[in-house]
């Protein structure tokens, strides 16, 4: 913890070194052509009704959901770097570590630590998400460690228009998840010698539609010589992303996806039944309009947004009435394009007859900087 923090500091004093170029002369890189520094401050808060005032859980308060920083080289023309850090919650995190190597006809290598391609929502910056949080469907698939960050590479092609597509090679363990040899493996279900493959194709139509489909394959579990528990996990995710320009000062913009995969039962360690199956869906919409003008009154309020989504997780198949259903809706306002408040109300509706629903509103401050 301690290192991390030394990390952080010292990545903000660079940065803060940076930045200082406004009030004086300009600093130069000392090995990249250009920097860039930018950063995200998310200040949230979530109050849960069914939660009550004696109960031994608090029921509502504040978080900072992300503190992040963000520096960018550019070494070449060929070759660029990016490394992110972020505290949440007094933790302090590495995010993104990589180097990327541009080929010709829009080819490009990865190498390092970032996000690998399966889920568009995932795939979308936590400063743009249409809704406060991800959704619980984007949650399940990161818990299995099919999304989100990876150590890892990547090669792919991402031209503007047509197809896109990315294949990824990592170790499946998550941030920071060191498989390098020599190490332990670890009792976690995911340390082991085991390798995750990830792989999505997307297709850009035009500037209103795109198609796109993810798979993943973790091999996960430990092999030593006194236990055996390696299996898979394996997912494909199609997915849809719609873009409208509904007036000169509004949009409509929905996103959704789907997600199929199993979990095998000698990972978990079951000696009965099938290998439980798990499916995920999720839809997300939002309107934005743009107002005539900024009021000054108001902190240069400019735009209105509202926002809604459905979610539907049967996480095992082999158990009745898993089933968990999800509506998040609510509007935000924008305070030029880097600033916006969010309110969501959020609703969790179990199939099992003993779950009880529940009803929870999340307010969110996202300033990008």
């Amino acid at each position: 913890m301690r290192s991390a923090a030394k990390v952080f500091c010292g990545a903000a004093f660079v940065a803060l070194s940076v930045t200082s170029q406004v009030f004086s002369q300009e600093i130069k890189p000392a090995n990249s052509k250009s920097w860039e520094v930018s950063g995200n401050i998310q200040f949230q808060h979530l109050y849960n009704k069914d939660i009550a005032s004696d109960s031994s859980r608090s029921n509502e308060g504040f978080r900072i959901r992300r503190g992040r920083l963000v520096a960018k080289g550019k070494l070449t023309d060929y070759v660029e770097t990016s490394f992110q850090i972020e505290v949440r919650d007094n933790s302090p995190r590495l995010k993104d570590a990589e180097g990327k190597i541009k080929l010709a006809s829009e080819f490009f290598f990865r190498f390092g630590q970032f996000k690998v391609p399966m889920w568009r929502e995932e795939l979308r910056s936590s400063t743009r998400l249409m809704l406060a949080e991800r959704s619980a469907a984007a949650d399940s698939l990161v818990g299995l460690n099919l999304s989100a960050r990876h150590i890892g590479i990547e090669f792919g092609r991402a031209p503007k228009a047509g197809l896109q597509f990315a294949f990824n090679f990592s170790n499946g363990a998550g941030e920071g998840g060191r498989e390098d040899a020599g190490q332990s493996k670890s009792s976690s279900r995911f340390i082991n010698n085991g390798k995750l493959l990830t792989g999505r194709l997307n297709w850009i139509a035009s500037k209103t539609f795109q198609l796109g489909l993810s798979g993943a394959v973790n091999n996960v579990g430990v092999k030593t010589l006194t236990t055996d528990n390696t299996g898979t996990i394996t997912a494909f995710a199609p997915d849809f992303g719609a873009y409208f320009t509904t007036s000169t000062k509004s949009q409509l913009d929905i996103e959704g996806g789907a997600a199929f995969g199993k979990v095998s039962k000698d990972f978990l360690r079951l000696t009965t039944g099938k290998s439980p199956r798990f499916t995920l869906f999720d839809v997300t919409g939002r309107w934005l309009t743009q107002m005539n003008s900024a009021s000054a009154g108001f902190g240069g309020l400019d735009a209105f947004e509202l926002a809604a989504g459905f979610t539907y997780i049967e996480r095992n198949s082999e158990v009745p009435d898993d089933e968990v259903k999800f509506l998040r809706f609510g509007p935000a306002l924008y305070f030029g394009k880097n600033t916006r408040l969010q309110f969501n109300a959020e609703m969790i509706m179990p199939n099992a007859p003993a779950a009880d629903n529940v009803f929870q509103i999340r307010s969110q401050a996202n300033f990008v900087f």
